[in-house]
Parts: C-alpha cells; structure tokens; sequence
C-alpha cells in the first residue's frame, strides 16, 4: 500500500509540456503525491529539439519513453503514431500501476491516456477540456476525452457549462483556471539584454517586436505553406524584428517550415525550433505583438495585456479577451491588424485594461490539492450519463 498517491503524468509536445509544467511541479511539492512522467510524441524528435532533455533538466522523474511521432506530411501519420503510443502506454501502465493518469488538452496523448485509463480501470484527470474550437480534429478529441475521463479540471466557466451538457456528472467537473497562468507568474525576469544574448539574437529595451507562432488547422493541410508565406509576407512588408518558433510536429508542418526556411535570411527575423519556457515567457512579457495562431494568444497572452492577431480558422469559436483580434489569409489585412496593435494608442489601452476569462494563476496547486483529496472510489470510475 503506497503512502502517497502515484500520479502518472503523459506529455507528447514542449507547448503541452510548458502549460503543464507547473502543475507537475506542484503535484512533486505535494506531501500526498508522488508523479512520474511519461514522455512521448514531438519531445523525443530531433526536429523539434528533443525537449525531453528539458524535462529531465526540470528534475521529474521519467518513468518511460515512448517514440511515436511519425514526422511526415499525411494526415494518417498522426492517427498511426497515436497507435504507436497507445501500445506502448498499455505496457507502461500495467508496469507502474498509477493511481491516477494525469493529461492535458486534445492531441494523440489525450485520446491514448483516456482510452487506458477507461480500459484499465484507472481514474484519468483531464485538463482543458469542454473549449470549442471550430474546423480541427483537436476539437473532436478533445470532446471525445471528455466523455472517456473521470475528472475534469476546466479553464473556465464556459467550458464548465459546455461538459455538463455532454452529459457528464457535476460532481466530476473543477473550474480551476488556465495553468499556463502560472509559469507567466513564476518565471524569473530576464533584462533585455539577458534575453538577447540567450536567443542570439538582439533586441533593444523599449524596441517593438513580433513574436510569430503558426500552426497547421488540420482541415487545412493542403494550404498550409501557402498560409505560412501569407503570414511571412505580411512580416516582411511590415519590418520590424520578429521572433518565430517553428510549428508543431501535425501534418503540413513540413510543407510550413519550407516556407519558413524561405524567409530565414531576413536579417529582422529569428527563427527556432523551440524557445526554452524562460526565454519564452519574457519574449511574451516584452512582445508588442503575438500573431500566428497558436493557443497561447488565447489562453495566455490576456494576462499580460498582450495584443493578439490570430490568422485563419485556428481558434475561431473559442473563448477569448478583447486582446484578441481574427483576420483571414491576407497580407493587407494582417499589415492593417499589426498597424493597429502596435501604432493604435487607443486599440492599445483597451488591451490594457482586457479582462481574462481563464483565471488566476493559481490553478497548478488547486489540481495538485484535487488530486490528493478526491475519493478514487467506484463513484469515480463507474461514470454514468445524466440524460
């Protein structure tokens, strides 16, 4: 009989594994916990920076890796590696015998835990679930875990409503806040100049500058280098230092990065394959402007007051401040977006004051204290519909 409870945390991306980092580190401070991780997918892979060194280098404890990424351009790719995953967790799980699986979000690592956790009769705590996103399979995914987990530790209120309409026990749904708040709270400051010479690349205190996070909506593949290049365009029309960190490993990731390595030589523009949370959170905290599509725009950047220009179908339909900003693939439009986040004092100050739906800050040590005091009994595992 253990004397802490064995949380078995699954992390397959450094974006999933950055939000999530906080909460790891407070399930470890936790006297009734003990975690492991599991680390898989795009951490394991050269070609997005191997960020399984940075776990490590953050102290958790690696109980397995599991190599799953297919890196490829076809849309079957993702759903054999999450294949490949599933296998290799059944036999990872069986071994460590968890008390409890911990996951976030709505990519291949979601769906795999929630199915293991569903079939071998462990409780599986899912983190942001019930948001809505229009036009990508995430979406489904992500409603799909919902239906297969037994704890739900949603973002906000909105999200809250959403899982109890999908028929789901009250009981089992926590509003507990956005944990990538936290690290935003956490992370030292670093000066100007300390952070310039980390990434190798020199930004002036007081300078505007771009941060660039693009992604591949995933029923929009076939035009995804043509979407990156819109975007790169409109960068490069606009002209001032811009900092980009390269996609994520889905489908048409590939086919950005071609686009990508045909604007490297632009001398205002750094590009990486992966930005440490250290550097990453500052380069958010200094930004004048976050455009692409990425989650954190969404999520993160109301916090710091972060004037957000998100481009296409990527998070349309989601919960956002009055930060945010959507436009279409056009470099006039997107030209005109940067214009009036970065020169419009007036759109500037309503950013200021936005209000951020997504929490506090503090959700890593309310999940950490639900873990360690929510009764794993039958009532937890035998889920039961409410209509």
């Amino acid at each position: 009989m253990r004397s802490r409870r064995l949380v078995l945390g699954v992390t397959g991306i450094r974006s999933e594994y950055d939000i999530m980092s906080s909460v790891f580190r407070a399930i470890s401070n936790h006297p009734q916990l003990e975690l492991q991780l599991v680390v898989t997918g795009a951490h394991l892979a050269d070609a997005f920076g191997s960020t399984v060194d940075e776990v490590r280098a953050d102290g958790f404890v690696v109980a397995e890796e599991i190599e799953s990424l297919l890196n490829g351009d076809q849309a079957s790719f993702r759903v054999k590696g999450l294949a490949i995953q599933l296998q290799g967790l059944v036999q990872t799980v069986a071994r460590i015998k968890p008390d409890i699986l911990l996951v976030l979000g709505d990519r291949e690592e979601a769906m795999t835990t929630a199915l293991v956790g569903a079939y071998m009769n462990i409780p599986v705590a899912h983190i942001a679930g019930g948001d809505r996103v229009v036009g990508n399979v995430d979406d489904q995914i992500r409603h799909a875990v919902t239906k297969l987990a037994h704890l739900h530790f949603v973002t906000n209120d909105e999200s809250a409503e959403r899982i109890i309409r999908l028929g789901e026990q009250s009981f089992r749904v926590f509003n507990v806040g956005n944990p990538g708040l936290d690290r935003l709270l956490e992370v030292p400051d670093l000066s100007c100049a300390e952070l310039s010479a980390r990434l190798g690349f020199f930004i002036e205190e007081g300078e505007p500058f771009l941060m660039l996070i693009q992604h591949v909506i995933s029923t929009e593949i076939e035009q995804a280098y043509e979407q990156m290049k819109t975007t790169l365009e409109a960068v490069r029309e606009f002209g001032i230092k811009t900092v980009l960190s390269y996609p994520n490993s889905d489908a048409g990731g590939q086919q950005m990065i071609r686009a990508i390595r045909e604007y490297e030589s632009l001398p205002f523009l750094h590009t990486a394959k992966n930005i440490p949370r250290l550097e990453f959170v500052n380069l958010m905290r200094r930004a004048s402007c976050l455009i692409g599509n990425s989650s954190a725009g969404i999520l993160e950047a109301p916090l710091l007051k972060l004037p957000v220009i998100n481009i296409g179908n990527r998070q349309c339909g989601r919960l956002h401040a009055e930060n945010v900003e959507f436009v279409p693939h056009d470099k006039n439009r997107i030209i005109e977006a940067l214009r009036r986040a970065i020169s419009d004092q007036t759109y500037r100050k309503s950013v200021a004051v936005c209000s951020n739906p997504y929490g506090d800050g503090k959700s890593s040590s309310r999940i950490a204290d639900l873990l360690a005091t929510t009764p794993l009994d039958n009532r937890l595992l035998i889920k039961d519909i409410t209509y």
